[in-house]
């Protein structure tokens, strides 16, 4: 085989050797590691507690947005039109009370028709605080800063009660999530620094152990650590790494 055309695997066997020995040189000042998971403090699937139809989406997925932008708009006719009703009956109520009242210190209805007026007037009130809720859920607004993931229905498509509508993540507080043999802890604390060799960005961030799980899996052994990253720039939720930890040996 001619050596010209051997050149590229050559070159190829040098940066593996030279990766490798980068890695080996990171994880040799360390005695202990193991896999960890990055994840986002902030996620939740928001789903709609109306049965309406969707109006808009405003985003896709990948678009990022700020606490209060509105996420899904949902048609709000029919509970603005219930919410009229229930306004023009809270109305009548209240002044059916006042006047019950007037006609009671003239002495001219009893105490009963007072207490039923005014208990008339009460529901009023709450199903008018029912119509207001329903129609503030028409506009499903985002509850901190982050990224959309999915949605789960498209404009102009009815929706049912409890169905689910978009997937967020907060992309902004990442923590990550560490399984480690369970007679680690004998030296595991919350507290201790870590380093984290993040596999998809081949960078390292620095973390700490926020808290340690309270039970242990019974057939791997293993527990689970979160540790809070102090620097997490350029990093999404779902990356994979390799969690470093400084032990001194004769621990």
């Amino acid at each position: 085989m001619r050596l010209q055309s051997l050149r590229p695997l050559i070159k190829l066997i040098a940066v593996g050797v030279v990766t490798a020995s980068a890695a080996s040189a990171f994880a040799s000042e360390h005695t202990h590691e193991a896999m960890a998971v990055i994840k986002a403090v902030d996620r939740a699937v928001i789903s709609g507690e109306l049965a309406a139809k969707v109006i808009q989406l405003p985003l896709r997925p990948g678009d990022r947005f700020v606490k209060g932008d509105l996420l899904v708009e949902l048609d709000c006719e029919l509970y603005e039109a219930q919410k009229a009703k229930v306004s023009a009956e809270t109305r009548a109520a209240r002044i059916k009370h006042e006047n019950a009242r007037e006609l009671s210190t003239l002495n001219s209805i009893g105490e009963l028709d007072v207490v039923l007026a005014q208990s008339e007037y009460a529901q009023a009130l709450a199903e008018l605080r029912i119509a207001d809720l329903n129609t503030a859920r028409c506009e499903i607004r985002a509850p901190w800063d982050g990224r959309v993931v999915s949605l789960m229905t498209n404009a102009h498509e009815n929706i049912r009660q409890q169905q689910e509508l978009i997937e967020v993540v907060g992309d902004h507080q990442l923590e990550a999530e560490v399984v480690v043999p369970a007679a680690w802890l004998t030296w595991l604390e919350p507290g201790l620094p870590m380093r984290l060799r993040v596999d998809e960005l081949s960078v390292s961030a620095d973390a700490e152990i926020t808290a340690i799980s309270p039970t242990i899996d019974t057939v791997s052994q293993t527990i689970m650590l979160r540790a809070t990253l102090n620097n997490n720039s350029n990093l999404i939720p779902g990356m994979s790494a390799t969690a470093y930890f400084d032990v001194p040996p004769a621990r």
